[in-house]
């Protein structure tokens, strides 16, 4: 099964330069947990609570490591969630219902 987590930084109350050096350090944290980056989700083909906990330890690794203003880290997170990438519906391609197959003859 693979699920997929989204970490979104907040931009909003955080410096540019803080929030490049932390997104690093989250990328190098969730692929040392076995993760890979496909875009911008963490990507793994574990079982969603397996996957979840490693994710959690992954983040709390980096509040260990580094002293991001005396915040801890979720305070720098916008968005912290995980899902079953199965349950992903591209938008961008038309729904499969409205795909039409039609049948080709080869010709004798």
């Amino acid at each position: 099964m693979a699920y997929a987590v989204v970490i979104n930084l907040d931009h909003e109350h955080d410096t540019y330069e803080n929030c490049r050096a932390l997104w690093a350090q989250i990328q190098s944290s969730m692929v040392r947990a076995g993760f890979r980056l496909d875009g911008r989700v963490f990507v793994i083909n574990l079982p969603e609570q397996e996957a979840g906990e490693r994710a959690r330890a992954a983040i709390e690794g980096i509040e260990h490591d580094r002293d991001f203003s005396h915040k801890r880290i979720y305070n720098h997170l916008r968005d912290f969630y995980g899902y079953d990438l199965g349950c992903t519906q591209n938008l961008m391609v038309p729904p499969a219902s409205s795909i039409q197959v039609k049948e080709m003859r080869r010709a004798q």
